[in-house]
């Protein structure tokens, strides 16, 4: 920590003074040396201690506020940096949007300024942690704790966007070298110097829309630029196009897929070819990445925001949130089916490959003995059916018919499977022996007659008409920025860079 500079009327020296009861001093006098105590006159309020990292823009360096004692990061600009209006507009309107940006999952930002040297720079809370991209590692998720404390963070990063895009305000620059972790469980998205600002729209509060108080840069300066990073741009992005919210949906995508496996979609030697792949979006199935598959409802959510058409993507980081959401609390694997009054879920003889959990309406369990209909059981909402099958793979020991239009759950025996994959080898063998064992004796069980009623071997009665099955409900010029000093050896799609290059 920078520390305190000596003098006369240092913080520590006026304390001293309004508690010495050998100099007495009047109520005037203690009021006054209370308050030059909290605010010197003649030490500088920042002063600024060690480098905490450094970037091809700028570097953050450790700072300390005298006035409110308070430890913080602030950042500044290289020399060269100074040469571009463009970089230089950008740092500043890093500060400032981000200053608007009142969120949990956004660093504060506390002041905007120039040093007795005139160089710029802003002060923010000091994040003490490591970005996701350390975090990552460069590994993909191939086990359920470490997949699902990415995902956590990753919920958290969607709470960041969705506030911002209920501002006006557009990332364009998402990756996992924005988002900072801290060491208890805080999560901030980082470097808005990229963001566009969205108009203020029809029925928005227009006080609480981000505002731009710099002068626009010249067309001449801006036309046909790229600014963001290749290996999780949009291809509209990619493409110098009209961006909405769509775009970051795309870079969270993107994003998710880093969580998944370890690396973003487009792998490539260097940056334009990235920026090439990703106005194709072109770039292989999260699986091919893993030898164990991930949740297919997780692929489902990524393949879907990184679709190319933005109509085809999720409208907002709302609605993919919320399907991770889901995903996180058990539900978002399951389908949901519905069948009419009359219909067979399943039928006695059939080889198992789902569950079903009754959410709403009436089924009838039954057999066929003799040629007569023999009732086993009533199911309603809450109970559980075909689950000993699917374990075991093996027959069904009985028919299921709707009475009164249903509702249920439906979970699939390759989810089962992935569940049981994600346990210890032993208990999901444990599992599957159990099961088997349970199917055996549940077909061999006598049933007593009491349970049983019995009926010609016609089919009962529908009360509704048979309903169809189930359903589901390349650049003239380049100037890239580095945020990490530049390793010719790496490969040139895993450094993350804030491009800008002119379109051909």
């Amino acid at each position: 920590m920078p520390g305190r500079r000596p003098g006369g009327s240092s913080p520590s020296v006026a304390l001293e003074r309004l508690f010495d009861r050998d100099s007495p001093l009047s109520y005037e006098e203690r009021l006054e040396a209370l308050i030059r105590a909290a605010l010197p006159e003649q030490v500088p309020r920042l002063s600024f201690g060690a480098e905490l990292a450094r970037g091809g823009m700028g570097s953050v360096r450790l700072a300390f506020d005298e006035v409110l004692q308070r430890r913080m990061a602030a950042k500044t600009m290289h020399a060269k940096t100074y040469e571009h209006l463009i970089l230089v507009h950008g740092f500043l309107r890093e500060a400032q949007v981000t200053g608007q940006l009142d969120h949990p999952n956004i660093v504060p930002i506390h002041e905007l300024g120039r040093d007795d040297q005139g160089q710029l720079y802003f002060t923010m809370k000091l994040v003490e942690g490591q970005s996701l991209k350390a975090l990552i590692g460069g590994e993909p998720a191939t086990d359920h704790e470490r997949l699902f404390h990415r995902l956590e963070i990753f919920v958290k990063v969607c709470d960041a966007l969705s506030f911002a895009h209920s501002r006006g305000v557009i990332h364009c620059d998402i990756k996992s070298a924005n988002v900072m972790v801290g060491a208890y469980g805080q999560v901030y998205l980082m470097d808005w110097g990229g963001a566009q600002l969205l108009p203020v729209r029809p029925g928005a509060a227009e006080e609480q829309w981000v505002r731009d108080a710099l002068p626009p840069l010249p067309p001449s300066e801006t036309d046909g630029l790229v600014f963001g990073t290749p290996s999780y741009m949009s291809p509209e992005q990619a493409n110098s196009q009209p961006l909405d919210e769509r775009a970051d949906v795309f870079s969270m995508g993107a994003l998710l897929y880093e969580v998944m496996v370890g690396k973003p979609p487009y792998q490539a030697r260097t940056a334009m070819d990235a920026l090439i792949l990703a106005r194709e979006a072109k770039f292989a199935p999260p699986d091919a990445h893993v030898a164990v598959p991930f949740p297919r409802e997780l692929v489902r959510i990524v393949t879907r925001a990184l679709r190319r058409d933005p109509d085809d993507r999720y409208p907002s980081v709302a609605a993919l949130q919320a399907d991770i959401v889901r995903l996180l609390r058990g539900s978002g694997s399951f389908q949901t089916v519905r069948f009419a009054a009359g219909d067979h879920v399943i039928r006695e003889g059939e080889i198992g490959d789902a569950a079903y959990i009754v959410l709403a309406g009436k089924l009838e369990v039954y057999k066929l003995e003799a040629g007569h209909h023999v009732s086993l059981r009533w199911l309603g909402p809450g109970d559980v059916f075909g689950e000993t099958s699917i374990f075991a793979a093996s027959r069904r020991t009985a028919s299921v018919l709707v009475v009164e239009d249903a509702t249920l759950t439906k979970i699939t025996s390759d989810l089962i499977e992935e569940e049981l994959t994600s346990m210890k080898p032993w208990m999901g063998a444990f599992v599957r022996t159990l099961a088997a064992r349970f199917a055996g004796v549940e077909s061999r069980a006598p049933r007593t007659s009491a349970a049983v009623e019995r009926a010609p071997i016609s089919a009962p009665p529908r009360s509704a008409p048979p309903s169809p099955p189930p359903t589901a409900s390349g650049g003239e010029s380049v100037i890239i920025d580095i945020d990490e000093p530049l390793d010719e050896g790496l490969d040139g799609s895993d450094m993350h860079a804030t491009l800008l290059a002119r379109r051909d």
